[in-house]
């Protein structure tokens, strides 16, 4: 898989670190300190994402097989659950940290102390009290985040367990579901698996693109650079890291003019 894209939070604020250290040092100044712990906690957790992502596709394609006939792998059923429970987890550990990010690039130009969770973000957002209408940029969230961290506090706080099923799609095809043997329960019956992780991992690249281009603004504001859309430096994701893009793109129908696929 080669993925070429130029919306990645993680790029971005990277080249954005790297140019401020050369304007600095051209003024005669100290470059920057380390990395931001938000910023270098979003790298990370990038990683362990699409790491997630391949492991639950690779075991769920190898139990479906067994369905099929075509092994006797039938080991793989519970791997692709932890690996289910792993995305849910992880995904919201990046979120948080794409918040922490935003939180530390508020906090040290604007003296402005934002939330550190995705989620109280979101909230304050609702109510129409973030600053430089970041408001605009968490908008669309409100679609898929609060669904999204519903079945993760019933992964950690209630004990669920969302189980991998079959049904078949209108067009008779079989799809692999998730679906809970409790009455209540966030999980919709009989879901496509893949389908609603794509939503999420398109609505999180949704929101960086907003992010993004709002900040183009505001770092000229902040530092007097900018780093608008057509000299955005594109980032090639090769393989396993290009899996959070993948999967918006393959099953949560994400688009966009600046990304090219190639399976």
């Amino acid at each position: 898989m080669h993925i070429v894209y130029k919306n990645s939070l993680s790029c971005y604020c990277s080249d954005m670190f790297l140019a401020m250290a050369v304007k600095r040092r051209a003024a005669g100044k100290p470059s920057p300190g380390s990395i931001p712990r938000p910023l270098q906690s979003l790298i990370r957790h990038e990683y362990n994402l699409c790491l997630m992502l391949e492991l639950f596709d690779e075991r769920l394609r190898r139990f479906e097989a067994a369905l099929n006939d075509k092994s006797s792998d039938f080991g793989a059923y519970p791997e692709a659950m932890a690996f289910l429970d792993a995305i849910y987890l992880i995904s919201r550990v990046l979120f948080d940290s794409a918040a922490g990010v935003v939180r530390h690039m508020y906090k040290c130009n604007d003296q402005c102390e934002l939330p550190k969770s995705f989620n109280d973000m979101l909230k304050k957002s609702a109510r129409g009290e973030l600053p430089d209408n970041l408001n605009l940029v968490f908008a669309g969230c409100d679609t898929w985040f609060p669904g999204f961290q519903d079945r993760r506090d019933d992964i950690v706080h209630n004990y669920e367990t969302y189980f991998i099923g079959f049904d078949k799609d209108p067009e008779g095809k079989r799809i692999s579901v998730q679906f809970s043997p409790r009455n209540n329960t966030h999980a919709i019956p009989n879901e496509d698996v893949r389908a609603y992780v794509g939503v999420v991992m398109a609505g999180y690249q949704r929101f960086v693109d907003a992010l993004l281009d709002h900040w183009d603004t505001t770092f000229r504001r902040w530092y007097g650079i900018v780093a608008c859309t057509n000299p955005r430096h594109s980032s090639v994701l090769e393989g396993r890291s290009g899996n959070i893009l993948w999967w918006a793109y393959r099953y949560g129908g994400y688009r966009h003019d600046s990304l090219v696929v190639e399976p």
